[in-house]
């Protein structure tokens, strides 16, 4: 890549989802490992009680507006996300209301938290390598090579490996 070219940013996602967390790359990332300031972590996670509390037992929004302060509110934090991570993460927020896009928000310059900014690199950095690794078995596979990956079910004892494909 020459000094033109930028690398996408990667992708943190923000939605609630029980997890005891609104924040995901790959798999929900907790509070405690992200790194976020103490006081963006605190109204992430009352943001995400107010998804559990505005929902009925149907799991509708009990109101429009308690839906639309609940977007709203992630809006706000989606871009609070964006700013302590800095302009190499997107932040692709999911609000799960009627006729609400997934919207992105990038940060505004370098990150304003470094630390969460490191923990994030160090997923991103996992993240790509496990792809490649996964892109690597694949092809290993499609040409009869063995590649050690399996799959194991413990009920039924049986192991699954890697079929050829015809292409």
């Amino acid at each position: 890549m020459n000094s033109s070219q930028k690398a996408a940013p990667s992708t943190v996602r923000l939605f609630p989802d029980y997890a005891d967390t609104v924040l995901w790359f790959n798999e929900p990332i907790h509070y405690g490992t992200a790194k976020l300031s103490g006081t963006l972590t605190r109204e992430l996670s009352q943001w995400e009680q107010s998804y559990y509390d505005g929902l009925n037992r149907d799991y509708e929004w009990k109101s429009a507006g308690l839906a639309r302060i609940f977007g709203a509110e992630g809006e706000r934090l989606a871009q609070r996300v964006a700013d302590e991570l800095g302009d190499k993460f997107e932040i692709e927020l999911v609000v799960f209301v009627e006729n609400s896009p997934k919207r992105k928000f990038r940060g505004r310059g370098p990150a304003l938290n470094p630390g969460a900014a490191a923990v994030f690199d160090s997923l991103a950095i996992e993240l790509k390598e496990f792809e490649e690794e996964v892109a690597r078995a694949r092809e290993a596979t499609r040409r009869g090579e063995s590649t050690g990956w399996y799959a194991y079910a413990p009920l039924s004892n049986t192991v699954f490996r890697p079929q050829q494909q015809n292409d």
